[in-house]
């Protein structure tokens, strides 16, 4: 399973919103899932990677991330946005799925894996387009706890 990734934490936005709002969404989505309380922290550190370089690996996909001492295992969260956002990917296309991943501090093996599983998958035409094309967000979370 992705990151410990719960059926709640997966969304589907119709909106295209701007990235930092898009992020604020993504912060919200996991904070609330996982009843995490200290949400300044994650979106101080979330935004502190973003504005060193984009998360945004390329081919419609971002995945911004962080680790932090607080957590006792991964989380994870998904929102698809259909007609994508500009994210200042380094393809410099629009961002369709935004997967945000927070792990840590200590497990950064674990970190490691969680991001290149999905990098793997997301280098795969058929499993991206499956991921990206989601028509609701229940497909959406069963192709990503797939990935392996």
């Amino acid at each position: 399973m992705l990151c410990n990734m719960k059926k709640e934490a997966v969304s589907i936005c119709n909106d295209s919103p701007d990235k930092e709002t898009a992020l604020y969404m993504i912060i919200d989505l996991v904070c609330t899932t996982y009843n995490i309380s200290f949400t300044e922290e994650i979106t101080s550190a979330i935004m502190e990677r973003e504005n060193k370089l984009s998360t945004g690996i390329g081919l419609g996909i971002a995945v911004p991330h962080c680790r932090n001492d607080r957590l006792k295992t991964a989380v994870s969260a998904a929102i698809l946005f259909p007609s994508g956002i500009e994210y200042n990917s380094v393809d410099g296309q629009p961002v369709r799925l935004v997967i945000l991943i927070i792990s840590p501090t200590d497990d950064v093996r674990g970190h490691i894996a969680c991001l290149s599983s999905i990098s793997h998958a997301v280098s795969d035409e058929d499993t991206r387009q499956k991921l990206i094309n989601s028509s609701s967000a229940d497909r959406l979370y069963e192709y990503l706890v797939s990935i392996e």
